[in-house]
């Protein structure tokens, strides 16, 4: 759609003397024969998340439109410091089009410097083209805490449009645990060390965490240390450590959000999880 606002000029004469006048600002709409939407299924990404994609084209006019191109930046942008641009998501397909929600076709698309590029072989007049697709969120995509990306389609028509899709990075926590002892080998009634590694490679805290272990042996004179700090609310019954304590209000375990650090050469994005680390030491 297009807006012309146009002022007329009237000159005139009146003895000696020469005159102009402007007419008021008129002011109409062009309405193109194409318009376009663009939206994103998903309501927040993850690294790794694959994101659905849905153009939404319809034809206004009067006769067929063909060979519509239509090109998806896939998010790029520059960051902050940057000289370049990156690109956060990978396109992923398949690109399925329904017009008047009818299936149609799988279209192929090409991959170039400004992204993925679809075309679409016709729009009969007064008709919708659905394209649907998939990208994935990839190594460049922003994921500190109130990040987003922005995708944008462009469509090579009689009038250019451009349509975007914004979609926020999720708030969460992302733990993973590992389990070592040692020594290993032990000697019976020797003093066994159980160490165990907490990761966080979310943008958010994870609080009140509650460690249980069932030992396959007793232990003797327990000892915990959280962040090598030791520690006294925790139990070990029936060779169960259970840490902190049932019931507990003295202390609460927490890991730290990730940080996340963007490569000033690569654009790429460096996660450092966030760690709590307990060590568990007792005699067998």
């Amino acid at each position: 759609m297009a807006t012309i606002i146009n002022q007329a000029s009237l000159s005139y004469t009146y003895g000696a003397t020469t005159a102009n006048v402007l007419s008021n600002p008129a002011v109409t709409v062009i309405n193109a024969p194409l318009s376009l939407e663009k939206r994103v299924l998903e309501d927040a990404y993850r690294f790794d998340d694959e994101l659905t994609f849905i153009l939404s084209l319809t034809n206004e006019g009067e006769t067929t439109l063909s060979d519509i191109e239509i090109t998806d930046n896939l998010g790029a942008f520059t960051p902050a410091g940057a000289a370049a641009h990156v690109v956060p998501l990978t396109y992923a397909g398949p690109a399925e089009l329904f017009l008047d929600g009818v299936f149609s076709e799988t279209l192929t698309p090409q991959l170039t410097d400004a992204g993925v590029v679809f075309t679409i072989p016709g729009i009969p007049a007064g008709s919708n083209a659905l394209l649907l697709y998939k990208a994935r969120v990839n190594e460049y995509a922003p994921l500190d805490a109130g990040s987003e990306i922005t995708n944008t389609v462009s469509v090579d028509a009689s009038e250019p449009l451009s349509a975007s899709a914004t979609v926020p990075v999720d708030s969460y926590a992302d733990v993973t645990i590992e389990k070592e002892m040692s020594p290993n080998p032990i000697a019976d009634g020797g003093l066994l060390a159980v160490t165990f590694t907490i990761d966080n490679r979310g943008n958010a805290e994870a609080t009140d965490l509650v460690l249980t272990d069932a030992f396959p042996v007793s232990l003797e004179n327990v000892a915990v240390t959280v962040n090598g700090a030791p520690v006294m609310d925790f139990t070990f019954e029936n060779d169960t450590l259970t840490l902190p304590a049932a019931g507990s209000v003295k202390t609460t375990l927490a890991v730290p959000a990730a940080t996340f650090t963007r490569s000033t050469q690569t654009g790429a994005v460096t996660v450092d999880p966030g760690v709590l680390t307990v060590v568990v030491t007792g005699t067998i």
